[in-house]
Formats: structure tokens, C-alpha cells, sequence
């Protein structure tokens, strides 16, 4: 999942920019461990200022301390969307021992209205593990209808970056979505988690979808786990419209046969 933006500011005030890598260019002092600064952080995540705010939460990911996780949990209800943005970044920074056993809260933010939180929010579940509250909230609300295309899509992918095997129902639904970049990410979801069920349904999807993007994506997963099963739809697929279907198909094959990629 790709940082956005918004994450490479780098403009802060003298002890924010000395907890961020390659922000200070002078050589006449050494920055302050990040246990020096922490405090000071903390506090400018409840400054009036977003800016200082958005600043300070890209900052606590950077030195990507616990101690920084509750106050950072608090900020993915800031009003405003570059501190939840951040701070969702920063708990994904942090990594696994982030949330504890509740991900809901950044799960929540998987359907915020701003697109950069939702991007961060995906990004950092995937970081921080599969657990199973924030588990049963993205299924939950993957299958709520009405839920939009772009929040199905990221949840698929974190999803995916959280390896749950007890997704793969709601993902196999998925597959038959109208919007193929929601089942292009979620065939590639499937392809993370790795289950042998799923190499029918991605073998259909790879003989029968009409978007070439998403047979595209069918193929390289079911040739990276799909093994002796995947063999037919992937022979089958060297008739496949598109030239990187066929590619993918042939370099499976071969893979399958001990003669390597082409």
C-alpha cells in the first residue's frame, strides 16, 4: 500500500523535525533520542493548529513508539482529515501491538469520507495484523449494501495484508462485484491468504471475467499457489484475448513443470 502524500511533509518546528528522518540538515547538534521528544509530541497531537496536529501524528510514526498509542487513537476522531490520516499511518508504523485486540477503530475508518484516510486505514490494518474484532467489523461491513466500491476495495486489501482465512467467504463474494477494481483486489486478496478452496473460484474468474486487468491478476496468483489444481485453467488461458494473461499462463505452466519461467 503506497504512503500517501501527505506523509512526506516535512516543514515542522525545530523538535518535531528532529524525530523525522532527513528533515535536519545542520551538524551542530544531535537529535534527541525519541524518548526525549515523545512527551512534547503527545502534546502538540492537541494542538488547535491541523497543521501542527497533522505534523506531530506523522512524527509518533516515525519513532513508532507504544507509549504513543492511545493519544494516537484518539486522533483517528480528529475533525480533521490529514491528523486522522497521519495518525492511522502511525499506528500501522507502530505494527502489530498497535490496537491490541480491537482494530475497529481503524477499521471504522475504512469508510471515512475522506480517500487518503481510507487508503492509510487499509494500509495499517494490513501492518498491524489479523485480530478478530476488527476482523468481524470489515466483514460486517463489506457485506452491508450500499457499502461503496472504493471502501469494498480497500477493506479487500487489508484483508489480504491481514492473510484472514475466515475472509474468504465474504472475498469469493466478492469476485463477482460490478466494479472490476473491487474484484481485481479481491482476487489478489485471495491470492495473499493462499487457501486451496479458492483456486476454483480464481480459476472461473481467470475463464470467464471481462475485464482483462482482473484475469490478469487470476493468473499470477493461481500461478503462485494454485499448483497442480490451477493447471487446466491456466492451459486453458494460453487462448486467453490478452497478452499478459498468456504470459502469466505460460510462465505458471512452466513453473508446474520444473522448466521455469520463460
Amino acid at each position: 500500500m503506497p504512503i500517501p502524500a501527505a506523509f512526506r511533509l516535512c516543514w515542522a518546528p525545530l523538535l518535531i523535525s528532529l524525530s523525522l528522518a532527513g528533515c535536519v540538515v545542520s551538524t551542530d547538534y544531535a537529535a534527541p533520542a525519541p524518548e526525549q521528544v515523545l512527551p512534547r509530541l503527545l502534546a502538540v497531537l492537541k494542538d488547535p493548529n491541523p497543521e501542527q496536529r497533522r505534523t506531530a501524528a506523522q512524527a509518533l510514526g516515525k519513532i513508532a513508539r507504544k507509549e504513543a498509542i492511545p493519544t494516537l487513537v484518539e486522533a483517528l476522531r480528529d475533525p480533521d482529515a490529514g491528523v486522522r490520516r497521519n495518525a492511522a499511518w502511525a499506528l500501522g508504523m507502530i505494527g502489530e501491538a498497535a490496537m491490541g485486540p480491537d482494530r475497529s477503530p481503524l477499521a471504522s475508518l475504512l469508510f471515512d469520507p475522506d480517500p487518503g484516510v481510507r487508503e492509510a486505514a487499509a494500509m495499517a490494518i494490513g501492518l498491524t495484523g489479523d485480530t478478530q474484532a476488527g476482523l468481524e467489523l470489515l466483514l460486517e461491513r463489506m457485506s452491508e449494501p450500499g457499502t461503496p466500491s472504493d471502501s469494498k476495495r480497500l477493506a479487500a486489501a487489508a484483508l489480504g495484508g491481514m492473510e484472514a482465512r475466515t475472509a474468504v467467504p465474504v472475498l469469493t463474494k466478492l469476485l463477482a462485484d460490478r466494479d472490476p477494481r473491487v474484484r481485481r483486489w479481491a482476487v489478489a486478496a485471495l491470492g495473499e491468504i493462499a487457501d486451496q478452496q479458492t483456486v476454483a473460484p480464481l480459476s472461473r474468474v481467470l475463464a470467464t471475467d471481462p475485464d482483462p486487468g482482473v484475469r490478469v491478476e487470476a493468473a499470477f496468483r493461481l500461478g503462485k499457489f494454485g499448483g497442480e489444481a490451477a493447471r487446466p485453467a491456466l492451459a486453458a488461458a494460453l487462448k486467453d484475448a490478452n497478452a499478459d494473461v498468456r504470459r502469466l499462463a505460460d510462465a505458471a505452466l512452466k513453473e508446474l513443470t520444473g522448466g521455469g519461467p520463460s
